[in-house]
C-alpha cells in the first residue's frame, strides 16, 4: 500500500464505486494517522480503511519518542544540577569572604608582632 517514499501506490475504491480520498485523523487516539474514506459528502457510504505507515516510519516514531524522553530526563537533571551549582557558587563566595577575613586578621597579627619585636629591640 505505501512505498518507502510515502506515496500511496494503490487506488482504493469505496462501497459507492468511487475512488477514496486520503484523509488525516484528528481524533485524540489516532492524531495525524492517515486513512482512506469515501469522498461523498457526510461520509457517503461510510467506507474507512487505515493507511498503515511503513515499518521505517514506525521505527522512527519509536526512536523519536525515546529521544524526547531522554531530552526530558536530561532537562530535569540539568535543572537539578543548576540548583546545586548555584548552591556551590554561594558556598564559594562565603569561603572567599572567610579567607579575606582570616587574611586581614593575620596581617593585623603580623603588624602587632613586628611592633612588639621592634619595641623589644628599641627598648631592650
Amino acid at each position: 500500500m505505501l512505498q518507502n517514499s510515502g506515496i500511496i501506490d494503490e487506488n482504493v475504491i469505496c462501497n459507492c464505486g468511487n475512488s477514496c480520498n486520503v484523509r488525516t485523523s484528528r481524533a485524540d487516539n489516532n492524531p495525524g494517522r492517515r486513512f482512506f474514506g469515501c469522498k461523498m459528502p457526510k461520509g457517503g457510504c461510510g467506507y474507512f480503511k487505515w493507511i498503515d505507515p511503513s515499518p521505517e516510519v514506525e521505527l522512527l516514531k519509536k526512536k523519536l519518542k525515546e529521544v524526547e524522553e531522554d531530552r526530558d530526563t536530561l532537562k530535569y537533571k540539568m535543572k537539578k544540577l543548576g540548583g546545586k551549582f548555584d548552591s556551590l557558587k554561594q558556598k564559594l563566595k562565603e569561603i572567599k569572604q572567610e579567607r579575606d577575613c582570616a587574611k586581614a586578621k593575620f596581617n593585623r597579627l603580623v603588624v602587632v608582632v613586628l611592633c612588639f619585636l621592634l619595641a623589644k629591640i628599641i627598648f631592650g
